[in-house]
């Protein structure tokens, strides 16, 4: 596909180095709104994710997870459209501004993404794409993005046309009131970090990236040694989302989310993960933006880890069982917390067999 250039010495699209900084602690964050972190993640484990919560508490959370990712990506368009650029973006029209977020979701792992139609007298954008990085966080996204732009309140739905095609329909009401701006979760100063990358020289990211394969046509972005595959969003969608779960279903969910991310990443882990030192587990965080890693330690007593400047904790957490399973083969007992500074501390130690009288 043509308007986008690829880095010529690692092979990475250039946007990437340009729109992201990988930091030295342990987080991405976009180089115009340094407050605003970001996540290079495993994109498919997030519908596994969703389905594994779903099956644990027995109910369905489709629509709850679109509406959180709505209400995060409204936050933050609103916030980029503040001043001068809220009446000029509307003048443009939304239709040129998401014909550029299109664009721009097809290097960042999206999907093969088309916008199809705009009726202005009926105020309904139809969006078809092909195989979305996550279907329900997808339709979220558009969501936030109309009502941030056109200040009125929205509906969506969708339709698979055939496996792994799908047609999406938003609709404004054209008199609701303007939305007020809900509350976000309050990013915590971060701390420094020392973690240093090799990076590219031709487009300042870690060469670690060059691992990717980059598919412009069909939105893809895939970890080639895994065949796993990635995209770039932000993290506080996803943490919003976690937040609104446990808001609406009660203070079992982060457990839930928890065990539901211990299942997946259980069911990734091979033998590669058994020869990964701290060195690399530190690194491997820090590529996906999900923190620093300082401290961890595994003896006969459990095993122990400290991230600071932690993006989705739980996600974080879930991973960590799963890797101490994965490497004692013996079933765990996690508890965690997230101190005043924000730092993120993980303790699993093996699980009491409880055997029958």
């Amino acid at each position: 596909m043509g308007g986008f250039k690829f880095c010529k010495v690692c092979g990475v699209p250039v946007h990437i180095g340009k729109d992201q900084s990988w930091n030295s602690d342990g987080t991405i964050t976009q180089r115009r709104d340094p407050d605003h972190r970001m996540l290079f993640f495993d994109s498919e484990g997030l519908d596994v994710l969703f389905r594994n919560i779903e099956g644990l508490i027995g109910i369905p959370i489709e629509n709850m997870v679109i509406e959180s990712k709505a209400r995060a990506a409204e936050t933050y368009i609103r916030h980029l459209l503040r001043g001068p650029k809220g009446p000029l973006a509307r003048l443009i029209g939304i239709g040129r501004i998401v014909g550029r977020v299109v664009e721009q979701g097809r290097v960042m792992g999206y999907g093969d993404i088309k916008v199809v139609e705009f009726n202005w007298s009926e105020s309904r954008m139809i969006c078809e794409i092909r195989d979305p990085y996550s279907l329900p966080l997808f339709c979220g996204d558009l969501k936030g993005a109309n009502q941030a732009i056109r200040k009125v309140a929205g509906t969506i739905s969708y339709e698979e046309v055939e496996p792994g095609f799908y047609r999406i329909v938003n609709y404004n009401a054209p008199h609701a009131p303007e939305l007020q701006e809900r509350l976000m979760p309050k990013p915590l100063p971060r701390k420094p970090g020392d973690i240093t990358f090799d990076m590219c020289p031709g487009c300042r990211v870690p060469r670690d990236i060059s691992r990717f394969k980059w598919d412009i046509d069909r939105g893809t972005v895939i970890h080639e040694p895994t065949g796993v595959r990635h995209a770039i969003f932000g993290s506080t969608g996803l943490q919003v989302i976690f937040d609104e779960l446990e808001a609406e279903l009660g203070e079992s969910i982060p457990e839930t989310v928890i065990e539901a991310q211990r299942m997946h990443m259980e069911s990734r882990m091979d033998g590669r993960w058994s020869s990964l030192g701290v060195d690399d587990l530190r690194n491997w965080l820090a590529v996906q933006g999900l923190g620093n890693l300082v401290t961890a330690r595994r003896d006969e007593e459990g095993m122990y880890a400290r991230v600071e400047n932690p993006a989705v904790p739980l996600i974080l957490t879930g991973t960590a069982t799963a890797l101490y399973q994965f490497l004692t083969g013996r079933k765990g007992e996690t508890t965690w917390k997230l101190s005043p500074d924000g730092d993120l501390e993980i303790w699993i130690k093996a699980a009491q067999e409880h055997r029958g009288a």
